[in-house]
């Protein structure tokens, strides 16, 4: 059995901020990318994407790896998965170790982006899918967000909460929510 992971042409390490996000990228064998920083938005979004296309190796044989930081990711990840790019999201903590069996010690965005991309070469961690269109939650004023259908709340047994908001203190899959509509 053919192992498809084995056909990634380019690795991509992405550290995500508030605002910002870090990018460097590499060949398989090769070494990471001087790191580009973009602006938290479409318009860095689609700079990271043309910078990539650049590279011309198809979004299908590329492999990017995000850490998993608070809901920051989801609009470049989203982004990303669209254009056709094998995402995965991973958690900081799996990043930090990676970083430190590395004997890394220096901790900065650009630093962080080329050792993801070194950990997307190393580990090839599983692939992230979204979740269908109507529960994703984009960071507030995402382009996108304008085009989810309203998602109002029905009873909740912590507090009663509005609509945009989690049930709940943020957990989906709390037995104290009672029911949500989705209308």
């Amino acid at each position: 059995m053919e192992n498809p992971i084995a056909s990634y042409q380019l690795y991509v390490g992405i550290d995500i901020a508030a605002a910002t996000f870090t990018a460097a990228w590499m060949p398989p064998g090769g070494a990471p990318t001087p790191p580009v920083t973009h602006l938290q938005q479409p318009s860095g979004f689609a700079s990271l994407q043309r910078q990539l296309i650049a590279t011309d190796i198809l979004p299908a044989a590329t492999l990017v790896v995000l850490e998993a930081t608070g809901s920051y990711w989801v609009a470049l990840a989203v982004t990303l998965h669209t254009a056709g790019y094998h995402v995965s999201v991973v958690n900081p903590l799996q990043a930090h170790h990676f970083a430190k069996a590395q004997l890394r010690r220096a901790k900065t965005d650009p630093l962080d982006a080329q050792n993801l991309t070194q950990l997307a070469a190393a580990l090839q961690p599983a692939i992230w899918t979204p979740r269908p269109r109507s529960t994703t939650i984009l960071p507030k004023g995402h382009p996108a967000s304008a085009s989810l259908p309203a998602m109002p709340w029905s009873r909740c047994a912590s507090r009663r909460a509005t609509s945009g908001t989690r049930c709940c203190n943020g957990r989906w899959s709390s037995p104290r929510c009672k029911s949500i509509s989705m209308t």
